[in-house]
């Protein structure tokens, strides 16, 4: 007899293909099989958690999506995502009755990507405009399409095609005196001439014999401003009578001041030079007036500027029409498309400034209304220098979101996949770019490639990774030493291994991902000896999990790290990493019935995994929403959690448990104080035979782990044992908590290694095992010396090694 010991089975089960592979050092840590059991990082199995049933669907034969929304401070959601609508849940149940309408239908949430900041979840992807998902309050959630500002923007114009605006999006009308054609002008110096501050001319206007004063202008009626632009003299370098300090005020009254914008500092102006100011204000005021405190240059004396423009709230204006002299290089030649009803575009004014418009309406091909934003057109004249805005209903939206160096980016439309839009720093509504370019202005770059591969999704790191179907790509520093920003950007290739659209799993400064057609996972990481990123399969040895193709995966960090992912069929596969500790090991797992979501979510004692399971429930097909539950890891035996969508009634002794509709005319086990008794579910509830009572029932379907060895061959004197027939007939295995385990082979019979012994309470289960358990099993020469492991049942089960004596034929 030879004995063969196995220590560790953290590379958890093997591709079938190296069955016989007992060269690789990998074989000694390897299983033939591994179903419902965890390869644990110390080299254990353990008995997966079972799950917990927390509701179904609000439409079963539809389907949804799980989406986790984590608030902080204890407060962690799961979002259930359905045919155009989403619901709120906690680890206890549903939140109320939150059910709010979305743009998505079913078909498209497998495709969305989803970032958060604080109580903000932003979405993209489905071909729907990014949204904004808010919990306002524990109730209270709302989805709204983000509101962008100033783009970004297509390419700039090279036709000759002019866009002329009909307006300027200036309240102010072209002043003729201090009280025509409308509104009254003032200043501080009671001058005649303060109008021409208005008349949208270049000049000088003296509005205080000193260093302080002010002008101001009435409206008929209350205006929204929320910018304006400054021009100095004509000749303010030679005396500097231009203000340098100054506030931005608003009044209802004349008398009563809101101060809306203060600057300092605004020194140094050349002759008839223009500088823009924004500042935010949702109020509309009837009065408005520059007041300054600091002018007229190093004497103080005869302050004056040339021209003061204000705009109007955008969204307060009425449209006006945009007219193009040709559809030349609109839409690809077609002209302006109903599906533009909301797209920007980006023109050069006469001054040289940008400025941004909305289009509210289609009119024609040719002609659209326009809300003008940011800072008003300075006049009405037309121009070849503009641009479309890049998303839109008729070049498609973003079909990716991620973080990057406190910007929010997106990536990936229909007319330009392979085009990459970061937000300024920390306005992630913003895709301005100043006039005088900053690091802080928004970013666009365009990630090069041989072929048009469409980006897939964005992942923060240092760099960000930029996947796609053909390769994986890194947006960063152009130079280290220079902050980062629209001039200071690169791209470079990390691999050209590509990837699907299945969000990867980042792990420190380590991304696992998928390849391009879902049938294995990658492991990218840092080489020094490289100098950069390198990919390699860590699948490859486990292919046979990845053949159908993965649908989705998400990361469990504790207790036990493990990526969990699910294919095409609805089957489950665990991924047991530790990277340092080299740990990779994977396992089966079924469910009792189809995995269409897993999401993790952090919990109060480990993290959750979440899961959509569809189930055949008494001949109807029910989705249901379900937790899996921590393994066991120490306590009672009672308080074992390994039945799948179950519940569990806690309180004094009873024989009955109802509420159970959701698995109704179904055979369970009732898990009842540590005991195991099979009943069938009638009415939404079952009894304990013989009367029996329990203190503590889990009542949910069966769970069978199993596990069998690799056929590792014995050599013989002749050579080696490969292929010849072999016999297991006695086993050692050291167990840790223990309640259930059997050991032997399926193909003939498993012998049951717990028995109550003598000194064990009497009515009560056996205790808990942690020993070397012996034990003498029966097994064919046919079984090729491997051995099969087996629990279910209700109670726990951890294997910590294997010894076990084998026979050959000569």
């Amino acid at each position: 007899m030879s004995y063969q010991l196995q220590a560790t089975f953290s590379r958890g089960v093997l591709d079938p293909e190296l069955v016989y592979r007992s060269d690789l050092e990998l074989f000694r840590s390897g299983l033939a099989e591994c179903e419902n059991f965890v390869t644990l990082k110390r080299g254990g199995l353990r008995r997966r958690g079972g799950t917990k049933f927390l509701g179904e669907l609000k439409d079963s034969a539809v389907g949804g999506w799980l989406i986790p929304f984590e608030f902080g401070n204890g407060q962690y959601y799961m979002l259930e995502f359905g045919d155009f609508y989403f619901r709120v849940y906690t680890n206890v149940g549903r939140v109320g009755t939150v059910e709010v309408v979305t743009p998505y239908a079913k078909s498209v949430l497998s495709e969305l990507k989803f970032v958060q900041s604080t109580d903000t979840l932003f979405i993209a992807g489905g071909g729907i405009a990014p949204q904004a998902l808010k919990r306002l309050g524990e109730t209270s959630w709302t989805i709204e399409p983000m509101d962008f500002e100033d783009g970004p923007f297509l390419d700039v114009n090279i036709t000759q095609t002019n866009l002329t605006p009909a307006d300027t999006g200036n309240p102010v009308p072209d002043m003729t005196s201090n009280t025509a054609p409308s509104g009254i002008v003032s200043a501080s110096n009671g001058s005649a001439l303060a109008w021409q501050v208005f008349n949208r001319s270049a000049n000088k206007v003296v509005l205080s014999a000193g260093a302080n004063g002010w002008v101001r202008y009435q409206f008929p009626s209350a205006v929204v401003i929320d910018a304006y632009m400054l021009q100095a003299p004509t000749d303010n370098s030679q005396n500097d009578d231009m203000p340098w300090q100054w506030n931005i005020e608003g009044s209802n009254d004349g008398s009563t001041w809101t101060i809306l914008d203060t600057q300092d500092g605004q020194d140094t102006w050349a002759s008839s030079e223009w500088r823009e100011y924004l500042f935010p204000n949702k109020t509309a005021f009837t009065y408005y007036r520059l007041r300054f405190t600091q002018g007229g240059g190093s004497t103080s004396n005869d302050s004056a500027i040339s021209q003061i423009v204000f705009h109007q709230a955008g969204e307060t204006q009425t449209a006006f029409d945009l007219t193009a002299s040709d559809v030349t290089g609109i839409n690809g030649g077609v002209g302006f498309q109903a599906s533009d009803v909301g797209r920007h575009i980006r023109m050069r004014g006469s001054e040289g400034f940008w400025r941004w418009l909305k289009i509210t309406a289609v009119t024609s091909t040719t002609v659209v209304k326009v809300q003008v934003f940011g800072q008003t057109l300075l006049d009405t004249g037309g121009t070849t220098i503009w641009r479309l805005g890049a998303w839109s209903e008729t070049t498609g939206w973003p079909s990716t979101v991620g973080w990057h160096k406190s910007r929010l980016a997106f990536a990936g439309t229909t007319a330009e996949p392979q085009k990459v839009w970061e937000s300024q720093t920390e306005d992630f509504n913003n895709f301005q770019v100043s006039h005088t370019l900053v690091a802080s202005d928004a970013v666009t770059v365009g990630i090069l490639s041989g072929q048009v591969n469409r980006i897939q999704w964005l992942i923060d790191d240092n760099d960000l990774i930029v996947g796609t179907s053909r390769a994986v790509r890194a947006v960063g520093k152009a130079t280290d030493g220079e902050a980062y920003g629209p001039d200071n950007v690169d791209q470079k290739p990390e691999t050209n291994f590509g990837a699907n659209g299945i969000t990867p799993i980042k792990i420190g400064s380590v991304l696992l991902y998928f390849g391009p057609y879902g049938t294995d996972m990658r492991e990218m990481a840092y080489d020094f000896s490289a100098d950069g990123r390198l990919s390699q399969s860590v699948s490859e040895v486990q292919s046979h999990l990845f053949r159908n193709g993965i649908q989705g995966a998400c990361f469990q960090q504790y207790p036990d790290s493990v990526i969990w992912a699910w294919d095409t069929t609805g089957a489950a596969i665990g991924y047991t990493y530790e990277r340092q500790q080299q740990v990779h090991g994977m396992h089966r797992h079924t469910f009792g019935g189809s995995i269409e979501c897993m999401a993790d979510l952090t919990g109060s004692i480990a993290d959750e995994v979440w899961l959509i399971v569809q189930r055949a429930i008494n001949g109807q097909v029910k989705r249901y929403i379900e937790i899996m539950q921590r393994p066991f890891l120490g306590g009672q035996i009672e308080d074992a959690w390994h039945l799948d969508c179950a519940l569990l009634y806690s309180g004094a002794p009873a024989s009955t448990v109802s509420g159970l509709d959701h698995a109704e005319g179904e055979d369970v086990v009732a898990y009842a104080d540590g005991t195991d008794y099979p009943v069938t579910v009638s009415d939404g509830e079952i009894t304990l035979p013989s009367g029996r009572t329990a203190s503590k029932i889990l009542v949910g379907f069966d769970v069978k782990a199993t596990a069998t060895t690799l056929p590792y061959p014995i050599n013989s004197q002749d050579g080696s044992g490969m292929g010849r027939k072999m016999q297991i007939d006695d086993c050692k295995i050291a167990v840790f908590e223990t309640g259930a385990l059997k050991a032997g082979s399926e193909k003939t019979y498993m012998d049951e290694l717990i028995h109550y012994e003598a000194g064990d309470a009497y009515g009560e289960p056996a205790p808990l095992k942690s020993e070397v358990l012996d034990q003498t099993i029966e097994t064919r020469w046919q079984d090729g010396g491997q051995l099969g492991l087996e629990v279910s049942g209700g109670k726990p089960c951890t294997i910590l090694a294997l010894n076990f004596g084998r026979n050959a034929e000569p």
